[in-house]
């Protein structure tokens, strides 16, 4: 059975509801840490150059696009000490809000 925020209205009770709920409330927070080169130019770029989840405890999994590296951090933004540290490049989480809504992003 599946279970979505389009589903009818609940019954009295209604276990595969819950079981949405739960899943909803308890999940992580995904993000992408991005890359950018030369802010402001003509010239600027970015790439996205890993992907994290971000738990209710603030601890962060991060994995990295290219590569076999993986972090496991107290918090999500720790990541960044490892990107970024080119002339004219700088790094910063993007913050997925949820499936079909827009991004939120916040510089780091």
């Amino acid at each position: 059975m599946t279970v979505s925020p389009q589903s009818p209205a609940p019954e009295p009770f209604d276990f595969a509801r819950e079981v949405y709920e739960l899943v909803r409330d308890t999940a992580p927070r995904l993000f992408a840490v991005v890359e950018e080169y030369r802010v402001g130019t003509e010239e600027a770029d970015a790439f996205v150059v890993a992907w994290g989840l971000s738990y209710a405890d603030g601890e962060a999994e991060v994995i990295a696009v290219e590569g076999q590296r993986r972090w496991q951090l107290a918090a999500a933004e720790n990541v960044l000490r490892y990107f970024g540290r080119a002339e004219n490049l700088s790094a910063r989480l993007v913050w997925l809000a949820g499936t079909g809504v827009e991004a939120e992003a916040y510089a780091a």
